[in-house]
């Protein structure tokens, strides 16, 4: 029988290590399933045994750092000491008996992009330079002696986790962290040994490889990894992709350079990425990045060595994926927030069963941002990541009926997961089509992920043999008609319309109404309200040809929980497209072709428009559930927007943990 991707499934050397696949864990910094100490606990384990079930060759775990008293972290990443033989022991036990292998990612720390929220004392770096955050800030340059100690901790970090059964160690130097501040002249401006050329400015990099080999052999694997292009147009300016910029840090050609240097050296592969902390959205490519936004770098480097390279950047599309190793663009195709959200992802490519993954819609919600006064690591469609032994979904003690009003993602994501236990589920949605809002969210063209998210819980609702009623709108009568045990209100939320003069005209429409096609707008047209929904509407408008403005009333737009990456990539995108913008900014009065706006500052604006679209939030449809509450004998729940307009994430964890427990 014939493999459907058949390169994504062949066997690779790297050092003594031979990987079963060419499917990696991209390394992603989870410092919450760590303790207090920075050492794994109970739940870094499951996480990482789960992706290996999943099926992936290769897990490379976020960094670790060496030693933390040449830069101390509030927010402990380590430092790796013999504590951390026994979680790695039971880790690599679990996994080396799937066929597995793993290597973990070491650091020097962060240098320069210290913060003071997580660095104790003056931040670190090869030269006193700024420090990212505050220029008044300068840093304290490292000694030699510094310098020695750091090679030392990585040789004794190394050797400890060796002996936990540790396949191989990734150097992390990328992302404008410690070792990558060594490695490029924008920030080492040294002149001993450490700093100079390319090949001077890589000699901190060189020592820790040729202390980890002195200690563990010339087989031992040692990978480094480095962003080919630094994508920086300013210390806090990111470039987007096609623009045409002048490169402050790292450019492709010193990136090649850097390759062949390596490769010279001895490092047995190298891992390809892109980007710093600046903007974050190449370190850390949202939704709006294309699916293999940094497989072209890979490809210039596969070009130009002939050790593996690993290639990284939403790569989760099979088709994709495999044609990268096909077409000799990468060795190995790296998976970060994919394998959050599928974590069985390699087994169901390899299976064929592409339709049944669980995409990742490049949020950065629940994998990175915090939340409720904590950081969980977890994943906005996957609530079981990070948490896989406590949110097993295990069957029902005793099955029930479970009613569910509306076919949004949290009454899908209840439906699945209910359906899944071994209830008997029956959904209605009073639309023709389920999906609720995932609907216009994923119109867009960079938004595609969450139409595929759609396309996925339809599919598996209706496999799991969920009775879905569509176009029906449930009523306390039929409630009462099907007689369930348990009933879940997920009826959503509807666009928030602002009483404000002249927003009843014919030219003022709602943004779902507008995605969804229901209604149009013409010529030059003002956006009100500067959330997420409300810039990415004004995005896609101007990409459909109009004159886009944004009117908000805070002093800053997406003034929400936000990951950072899509926070600043959607703006940057913004900006690049001309869209004009207003902050601090108030509608008083909509006219029949302009907006009258008052700044915060006293001065009145009017701001010609033919067409006004409102986007100032979101208000629950809770008319339902307050009805069955009053009128229905067993429990009733009321599940995502219904009971709070948030976010997807808010929608499907709701719907996961109710349905979980009933």
């Amino acid at each position: 029988m014939s493999k459907p991707f058949p390169h994504l499934f062949q066997p690779l050397q790297i050092g003594n290590v031979r990987l079963k696949n060419r499917i990696a864990m991209a390394p992603m910094g989870f410092g919450a399933l760590s303790d207090d100490n920075g050492v794994p606990t109970q739940r870094y384990v499951d996480y990482f045994a789960e992706r290996a079930k999943g099926g992936a060759g290769l897990l490379l775990t976020g960094m670790l750092k060496v030693e933390d008293q040449i830069e101390h972290l509030r927010a402990r990443r380590g430092p790796v000491t013999r504590e951390f033989i026994k979680p790695f022991a039971d880790l690599t036990e679990q996994i080396h008996a799937l066929g597995t292998k793993i290597f973990v990612q070491l650091s020097a720390g962060l240098g320069y992009q210290g913060r003071p929220h997580n660095v104790v004392g003056t931040p670190v770096a090869p030269s006193p330079i700024p420090s990212f955050v505050d220029d008044k800030v300068i840093c304290r340059e490292l000694s030699t002696d510094d310098i020695a100690s750091l090679v030392t901790a990585f040789g004794n970090a190394a050797e400890i986790l060796a002996k936990a059964g540790v396949d191989g160690i990734e150097v992390h130097g990328h992302a404008g962290f410690l070792i990558d501040q060594f490695s490029c002249s924008l920030w080492n401006k040294r002149t001993d040994r450490y700093g100079g050329d390319l090949r001077g400015r890589m000699t901190f990099a060189f020592e820790i490889f040729d202390e980890i080999k002195r200690r563990l052999g010339p087989g031992y694997p040692v990978q480094y990894r480095y962003g080919l292009r630094h994508y920086m147009k300013a210390v806090r300016q990111s470039a987007l992709p096609g623009e045409d910029y002048i490169e402050l840090g790292r450019d492709i050609d010193e990136g090649l350079e850097l390759s062949r240097i390596l490769e010279e050296h001895g490092f047995d592969s190298l891992a390809i990425d892109a980007g710093t902390a600046t903007g974050h959205y190449w370190a850390h490519p949202p939704i709006y990045q294309q699916h293999g936004c940094m497989l072209d770098l890979s490809a210039m480097v596969k070009e130009t060595v002939s050790i593996p390279v690993i290639a990284v950047g939403r790569l989760d599309i099979p088709e994709l994926a495999n044609s990268a190793i096909a077409d000799g663009k990468a060795d190995v195709i790296s998976l970060a927030k994919a394998l959050l959200a599928d974590p069985y992802w390699p087994t169901k490519v390899q299976r064929g069963k592409v339709e049944d993954i669980r995409p990742c819609i490049g949020c950065h919600q629940a994998c990175s941002e915090q939340f409720s006064g904590r950081y969980l690591n977890s994943c906005t469609v996957n609530p079981a990541c990070g948490r896989e032994r406590t949110h097993t979904i295990l069957p029902a003690l005793q099955p029930q009926k479970v009613l569910i009003a509306g076919g949004g993602v949290a009454g899908m994501e209840t439906a699945r997961v209910a359906a899944l236990r071994g209830h008997s589920v029956v959904l209605y949605e009073k639309s023709t089509e389920l999906g609720g809002h995932l609907i216009e969210a994923g119109i867009p063209e960079d938004k595609k992920d969450v139409e595929r998210l759609n396309d996925w819980y339809k599919r598996q609702i209706k496999l799991l043999g969920v009775d879905i009623h569509t176009g029906t709108e449930v009523t306390t009568g039929l409630v009462e008609q099907e007689n369930p045990d348990v009933v879940i209100v997920a009826t959503g939320s509807v666009d928030l319309l602002p009483r404000i003069p002249g927003s009843d005209r014919s030219h003022v429409v709602a943004t779902t109404a507008l995605f969804k096609g229901d209604v149009s707008v013409r010529g030059r047209v003002i956006v009100v309200g500067g959330g997420e929904n409300g810039c990415e509407i004004a995005l896609w408008l101007r990409r459909r040809g109009h004159e886009v403005a944004v009117v908000e009333r805070q002093s800053r737009l997406v003034n929400i929980p936000v990951a950072n990456a899509n926070r600043n990539m959607l703006l940057d995108m913004l900006v690049d497209e001309g869209v004009e913008i207003h902050t601090d900014t108030t509608v008083q009065e909509i006219g029949c072709q302009h907006v009258r706006v008052i700044r915060a500052s006293g001065e009145v604006l009017e701001l010609a428009c033919n067409s006004v679209v409102m986007s100032v939030g979101m208000r629950s449809e809770r008319g339902l559930y307050e009805a069955i509450s009053d009128s229905f004998g067993g429990p009733v729940y009321g599940v995502g927007d219904c009971a709070d307009p948030t976010n997807i994430m808010k929608a499907v964890w709701d719907g996961f943990e109710v349905a979980r427990t009933i």
